[in-house]
């Protein structure tokens, strides 16, 4: 769906912020701290320790559907 000025309207001002950061967290890589095994990352939103080399925790990638589909639902 295209983004337009009423699609962020269907999101309040909280959870407009909340999509934005989340997409933008998605795109790194979580960092790799030194009391965690060599095949678990952390969430690149939250911090969350979580199995695989990067992006986003599934509660995040939940998180950032949900508003997503919030949006693109109001829209139609």
């Amino acid at each position: 769906m295209e983004r337009t000025k009423q699609w962020w309207s269907h999101l309040t001002k909280e959870e407009r912020s909340t999509l934005v950061y989340l997409e933008r967290s998605a795109n790194h890589y979580g960092s790799m701290g030194g009391y965690i095994p060599d095949d678990c990352s952390d969430c690149s939103a939250c911090g969350n320790p979580m199995m695989g080399c990067g992006g986003l925790c599934s509660w995040c990638s939940s998180q950032l559907d949900e508003l997503i589909c919030k949006a693109d639902e109001l829209v139609k």
